[in-house]
C-alpha cells in the first residue's frame, strides 16, 4: 500500500479538511477512502476524463474537492426502480 500523502497524514480525518479545500486527486483517495476502496486516484483521473468530476487545474495539476467528489455521486445517483409492481 502506498504512503499517505504528507497533507493528509497530517490532517487524517475528514472533518479536518474544509468541503470546498482543493486537495489532489491522491490525497482525495487517501483522505476519503483510506482502506483503498473503489475511490482511487485512478477512479477520479476516470472520472475528470469522462467529465464528471468538478477540477481546477492549476501548476498542470489537477485538484477537486470534496464537496465535487459528492456532486459527482449525486448526480450520478439512479432512483431505485419498483420492483413486482408493488404500490
Amino acid at each position: 500500500m502506498k504512503p499517505k500523502p504528507r497533507r493528509v497524514a497530517a490532517r487524517p480525518l475528514e472533518s479536518m479538511w474544509s468541503d470546498t479545500e482543493y486537495m489532489s486527486f491522491e490525497e482525495a483517495a487517501a483522505l476519503l477512502s483510506p482502506d483503498g476502496g473503489f475511490l482511487t486516484a485512478s477512479f477520479l483521473r476516470s472520472a475528470y476524463r469522462a467529465q464528471k468530476l468538478e477540477t481546477v487545474l492549476l501548476n498542470r495539476k489537477l485538484l477537486t474537492s470534496k464537496k465535487a467528489i459528492r456532486e459527482m455521486f449525486e448526480n450520478a445517483r439512479r432512483p431505485a426502480k419498483n420492483a413486482g409492481g408493488a404500490r
